[in-house]
């Protein structure tokens, strides 16, 4: 079954600009607002490993490449030749972050520790699957 390469462009370009727009707002909620809601739940995430100065560096590290990952999605619409090797690289570091933080920081050990329900779990487990396959397409440059 063969698929139509503009219809299959355009749903990745969809997809780009929701991913960028969510590491965009992510990463602006926790620099601006770090004990407000944060919807993503790094705060949350990375507070259970880490305390005081440490969890507020590691934070803001994560916000900031969120927030860079985010822009550089953007800027890709315009294809600047320059930016190609640099955007791959913090789509590799977000990839990687988020698996870390989010999967297993976020849903592991939590559930490990006994602090979830499984449902949620799956849930939560789901959506960061998710995320991580939308960096992925992304990322293949389809």
């Amino acid at each position: 079954m063969a698929k139509s390469g503009g219809f299959t462009s355009m749903w990745k370009t969809i997809l780009q600009i929701a991913l960028a727009v969510l590491l965009i707002v992510g990463g602006l909620s926790v620099i601006l607002d770090k004990a407000g809601n944060d919807e993503l739940g790094l705060v949350a995430a990375v507070g259970g490993l880490f305390n005081g100065t440490v969890k507020d560096i590691v934070i803001y590290v994560m916000a900031a490449i969120e927030l860079i990952a985010g822009i550089l999605l953007i800027l890709d619409f315009f294809k600047i030749k320059s930016l190609d090797k640099i955007d791959d690289l913090f789509l590799l570091i977000i990839m990687i972050a988020w698996i870390v933080v989010f999967v297993i920081l976020g849903d592991i050990i939590p559930l490990i520790k006994g602090n979830l329900k499984f449902l949620p779990f799956i849930v939560k487990l789901a959506r960061d699957a998710v995320m991580i396959a939308a960096f992925g397409i992304i990322k293949a440059k389809i």
